[in-house]
């Protein structure tokens, strides 16, 4: 099995793989106000700039979005990547496969009340 590392240990092309990655899950999620696991981790501050970047560029394409969004808020995406430190192969894939299924198996683990 191959060794798995954090994002501040990726080389750049993983680096930038992994933060479209993210951009891809975060940007449907965020139009869906479907985030709340991410509440979990200290992130806010970092999630709050980010998302009024993109409510002052909600006109752009899609692509554009998802351009600048890395282009404007890469040191940030990064950070709150960081933060929830998930575990990643060398390339810039997830070790969980993809953010969707990450976000599902911490959302499994919420506690139901009864």
């Amino acid at each position: 099995m191959a060794d798995t590392v954090t994002i501040d240990q990726l080389n750049d092309s993983a680096t930038t793989k992994a933060m479209n990655d993210f951009i891809e899950f975060y940007l449907p999620r965020l139009k869906k106000n479907n985030l709340e696991i991410l509440s979990m981790y200290k992130v806010d501050y970092y999630l709050a700039d980010i998302n009024h970047f993109i409510f002052e560029n909600r006109s752009f394409t899609p692509e554009e979005l998802r351009d600048e969004v890395r282009k404007e808020c890469g040191e940030d995406l990064k950070h709150v990547i960081s933060v929830i430190n998930p575990d990643y192969y060398d390339n810039g894939n997830l070790v969980a496969g993809s953010w969707e299924t990450w976000y599902e198996k911490k959302f499994e683990k919420v506690p139901v009340r009864d």
